[in-house]
């Protein structure tokens, strides 16, 4: 018998996987016909999109260009995106508080000020109780978090918390199975969509993602072989609608033993990713027909490829969402022990020149493809997102993509949420992050 539990709270989710792909699917033949204008195909090297061509429609290798890519550039300048908070955030005059300007002097403070100034948020803001979610637990899986659906929706209600007055999701679905449930998830998804009459496109790419959560990880996004080890997490905002998909594997190898998992730091990454995206809502872009659907009517292509660097990508989630799940220092601690080499160790020599380089340099329409460079964002991203969490608070963060959806790019809705321009900050960054590894030791061979 299917265990399913269907709860109504104040939380949503969205997208953190960003691309699809198929290991068993063909490519389709370049220049070859297609239907629809703006369809993907995934597979696992090679995206292909239908282009309109005159009076044909064609397959076309598709990249990630600032043409065919969304950007702030399209975003009407009449859309307003909820922000809580006063822009620019005000530096402290306090020397002891941690600034711009003095954070060199308190990096060993850093990690206890940004998670109590989550935890202070949190504490601080009311709950909001309009939003649902329906949660699906596979018929043989055990959830990994210790202390299982209750735990995840405290995490879930303790994210909508900390964000309260930012845009979130109307309603959301979460799907969690192992690997004996895998196919059992992807028919649950697709139930669900038809149900809810989401597009087919999506449903496809969902069930996709869904399995991708038990394969091996090829690149972002692109996944291999036989879905047996169910131990990834995704988020997806659902095209033309305020919803959101999330769906765990669950019971993957390790998973018992590390803290990101079983404390629900991973329950709280994945929301963040929602709310990168949800930012969206509302924007007249983000809306579309299944006959008129592109890239840019799906919020999180809008958030990643449109707006954010991958470095604030998931060093974001990886930071925050941890620091929600950890309801005392000691316990955050021990999640961060774990984190400052999560990525690879050859993207940067971890000196403050190539520090400076990998923040400053990234390119929001190819560090998506470059799978190194992208999971450095779980580790020096997650690091450096902490620093501003110390120094401005976590609200300032999510700041950064409601102004993206206004229409701003990164660097001019970071001179506007912290009053210092993003040159001048990923400089004092890197400067902070050289500092850490320091301590950190030399990474692993």
């Amino acid at each position: 018998m299917r265990k399913q539990i269907a709860v109504t709270a104040a939380v949503a989710l969205i997208a953190s996987s960003i691309l699809i792909s198929s290991s068993e699917a063909a490519a389709p033949k370049v220049g070859s016909a297609c239907t629809k204008v703006g369809a993907f195909y995934d597979t696992p090297n090679t995206r292909y999109v239908c282009k309109q061509e005159g009076s044909k429609k064609v397959w076309r290798v598709w990249s990630p260009t600032p043409a065919n890519t969304p950007s702030a550039s399209a975003t009407p300048v009449n859309f307003k995106a909820r922000i809580p908070i006063t822009l620019p955030v005000a530096q402290s005059k306090n020397p002891a508080d941690i600034t711009f300007a003095n954070v060199l002097d308190h990096i060993s403070e850093i990690p206890n000020v940004a998670w109590q100034k989550v935890q202070d948020v949190i504490a601080a803001n009311p709950t909001v109780t309009q939003i649902s979610n329906e949660v699906h637990v596979g018929p043989n899986t055990k959830i990994d978090v210790v202390g299982g659906l209750p735990r995840i929706q405290e995490i879930l209600l303790r994210n909508q918390r900390l964000f309260n007055g930012f845009t979130q999701n109307k309603t959301f679905y979460i799907l969690m199975y192992n690997a004996q449930d895998e196919p059992w998830a992807e028919s649950d998804w697709e139930k669900t969509a038809k149900a809810k009459k989401y597009f087919a496109n999506l449903t496809a790419a969902e069930k996709l993602r869904i399995r991708g959560n038990c394969q091996k990880s090829v690149s972002p996004g692109v996944f291999s072989g036989p879905p047996v080890d169910c131990r990834g997490a995704n988020s997806t905002a659902i095209t033309n609608s305020d919803d959101a998909n999330f769906s765990f594997g669950q019971g993957g190898e390790g998973a018992a033993n590390d803290p990101y998992v079983t404390t629900g730091g991973i329950v709280g990454h994945e929301y963040t990713h929602a709310l990168q995206a949800a930012q969206w809502i509302g924007n007249p872009n983000s809306y579309c027909t299944e006959k008129t659907e592109t890239a840019s009517c799906f919020r999180s292509w809008s958030s990643n490829f449109g707006f954010s660097p991958c470095w604030i990508f998931e060093g974001l989630p990886n930071s925050v969402g941890p620091m929600v799940a950890s309801e005392t220092y000691a316990s955050y601690q021990e999640y961060r022990k774990n984190l400052p080499y999560r990525g690879p160790t050859t993207v940067t020599d971890y000196t403050q020149d190539s520090l400076k380089k990998y923040l400053y340099n990234q390119s929001r329409t190819t560090c998506y493809q470059d799978g190194k460079l992208y999971d450095l964002g779980y580790s020096v991203g997650a690091l450096a997102t902490e620093a501003l969490v110390a120094i401005a608070g976590p609200q300032a963060t999510l700041a950064l993509y409601s102004l993206g959806a206004q229409g701003q790019d990164f660097a001019t809705a970071f001179k506007n949420v912290y009053g210092i321009s993003w040159s001048d900050a990923s400089t004092i960054l890197s400067k902070v992050l050289a500092a850490q590894y320091a301590t950190f030791g030399p990474p692993p061979k």
